[in-house]
């Protein structure tokens, strides 16, 4: 498919399902994630479509809203792609391990502070955050209540968790909150809704079906919430029999629920206002090297229809916080009562923000008001996309693997080089080479490497496949019966100490087991996200493999299982 018509194709998708991530785009354009997001950097610039973490989404202006969201107040970064490396200091959230490992060992070797906002992170300078269990226990025992006054006589519990220690702390506290009331109550299911609306709805549809005795739904956020009031909704179950109880109150969706008096009968202000206002503090404090708290206690209330005014008032467009009320009923965080931010420092500074979900309302009033708050201390906030931003960290891992590997070449010699994700990398590093011959079934390598006037360059000719640009079938694979390399550069989709090398297509397994018989050498270049991992088709036994180039990320465990096979490792 040309580009033009791959661009009009992603718009179209986009705007026809109103979200959709860079890997389900991937799959059913039948081309790399890389391409996907150089092609929605692209559009995004363009102002077709919205970048998002993880995907893309209509433009507003497009009159396209997605059904089910939560808000139609957006935040869109201006630029959701700088580096890491690029901030003074950084907030995040920590909620993908694996981007937490690449993502802080860049910035730990930046010395780059970290401001934890949630959940606590590896060398974190402080965290901002509720007490999550005195707040779901203060839920609890408010919920209890209520469901008492209400002359519920038994209390069953459908209870939407997440895998996330403090989302599970909440739910802990919440039921033990409960028992307090109703020693009796019986926990029906819990469940981790994936913190999404969407998985809420269809496990709280599920639930309720099979389990009619449900009548209590504690949501570990507003999205999981929402979600399981439009299940019982469409379920037609009567308000007065079913309690949905939210923690967050984050945006207007679980406020408008909770005013309405209907499901939401009660729910747990977390106050994104004062939580940004806190990390902005904290930010600053760090870029300064001041001493800073073990964690920034943010406050919680618990609101009913009835008490929801007392802190929020209706507006044209939404709910207001009434910081009065705050100043005067709630204990902020240290330094928060005299300003929202360290008036002596010396601004301007770049403050990082990654958000691991930007449709929540959480993380969209967070980031709101985070703006306002760096803009009140002249500093600058600037969004960073957590998923593009690792996948960049994994390709500079790649050109650096693909660096050390061309180190290995000397003048004289002969290699094949296979095709995979760190072949053009290694074509590039090559092209000064003077005196080497290379042998290749990637158009790829041979667009790349000609012309280079140090360098013969042979193809093994063959069927080119159009999705890898490979050279592939009987024809490339006889050329290499007739050719020997000194050097053989190894590309796979998986490996493990079980399986060996595999991938995944069985023309691209042949071809390269024909490279492995015609090379005196095999150097496998692979960082470290194709271990552990087993594709389709065994390619060969880890025996075959002389060398290994990977990158410093891949465990020390897996690097001496492999040293003890006899494969040499080349660290990058």
């Amino acid at each position: 498919m040309a580009k033009e018509n791959r661009l009009e194709k992603i718009v179209n998708t986009i705007n026809e399902y109103g979200y959709i991530t860079v890997t389900d785009l991937s799959r059913l354009l039948n081309v790399s994630e890389m391409t996907i997001r150089r092609d929605l950097a692209l559009l995004d610039e363009e102002k077709r479509i919205h970048r998002t973490y993880g995907g893309a989404a209509p433009r507003q202006d497009n009159g396209v809203e997605r059904e089910g969201e939560l808000s139609d107040r957006q935040f869109h970064p201006k630029n959701d792609s700088i580096q890491v490396d690029m901030v003074d200091v950084l907030i995040a959230t920590s909620v993908n391990p694996y981007f937490d490992k690449l993502l802080l060992d860049r910035v730990g070797k930046k010395n780059i502070p970290v401001i934890a906002e949630s959940l606590p992170m590896p060398n974190q300078r402080t965290l901002v955050s509720v007490d999550n269990y005195q707040a779901g226990l203060d839920l609890g025992r408010a919920t209890g209540n209520i469901m008492l006054k209400q002359n519920f006589n038994n209390v069953q519990v459908l209870d939407l968790s997440f895998q996330l220690p403090n989302t599970q702390i909440r739910s802990q506290g919440f039921i033990n909150g409960l028992n307090e009331i109703y020693p009796s109550n019986e926990l029906v299911l819990s469940i981790n809704a994936q913190s999404r609306s969407a998985t809420a709805y269809q496990i709280t549809f599920d639930a309720l079906s099979v389990h009619r005795n449900i009548n209590l739904i504690f949501a570990i956020n507003d999205a999981t919430a929402s979600g399981a009031i439009r299940a019982c909704q469409d379920l037609q179950i009567d308000s007065a029999n079913m309690v949905v109880v939210t923690f967050g109150l984050e945006g207007d969706t679980m406020k408008n629920a909770l005013y309405e008096k209907s499901y939401c009968k009660v729910g747990l202000a977390m106050f994104p206002e004062i939580v940004a206002q806190a990390c902005i503090d904290a930010a600053i404090g760090a870029f300064m090297g001041n001493q800073l708290p073990e964690q920034y206690i943010t406050p919680h209330v618990v609101l009913t229809p009835e008490t929801l005014p007392d802190y929020y008032t209706r507006i044209d467009n939404g709910w207001q916080l009434n910081w009065e009320s705050v100043h005067k009923n709630l204990s902020l965080p240290p330094r928060l009562e005299s300003g929202p931010c360290f008036k002596e420092v010396n601004v301007p500074i770049k403050i990082g923000l990654i958000i691991p979900f930007s449709e929540h309302e959480w993380y969209q009033e967070l980031t709101h008001n985070l703006v306002e708050y760096a803009n009140q201390c002249d500093a600058n906030l600037h969004i960073i996309d957590a998923e593009q931003n690792v996948q960049d960290e994994v390709e500079m891992r790649r050109m650096a693997i693909a660096r050390k590997a061309a180190s290995l070449v000397e003048p004289g010699n002969v290699i094949l080089i296979d095709g995979g994700p760190m072949a053009v990398y290694l074509a590039e590093e090559l092209r000064g080479k003077r005196d080497i011959t290379v042998i290749t079934n990637s158009m790829d390598v041979i667009n790349t490497l000609n012309p280079s006037p140090g360098i013969i360059l042979i193809s093994t000719g063959g069927a080119i496949r159009y999705s890898s640009q490979m050279l592939v079938g009987p024809t490339a694979e006889s050329a290499l019966k007739e050719l020997r390399a000194d050097l053989l550069f190894l590309m796979v989709g998986g490996i493990s100490l079980d399986f060996g090398l595999s991938h995944t297509n069985i023309s691209d397994v042949t071809i390269k087991q024909a490279m492995i018989r015609s090379a005196r050498e095999v150097i496998l270049l692979a960082d470290h996200t194709v271990f552990s991992t087993e594709s389709i088709i065994q390619v060969a036994p880890l025996s075959i493999v002389d060398v290994l180039v990977t990158d410093d990320a891949l465990p020390s465990s897996t690097r001496l299982n492999l040293t003890k096979m006899g494969i040499r490792i080349v660290l990058v």
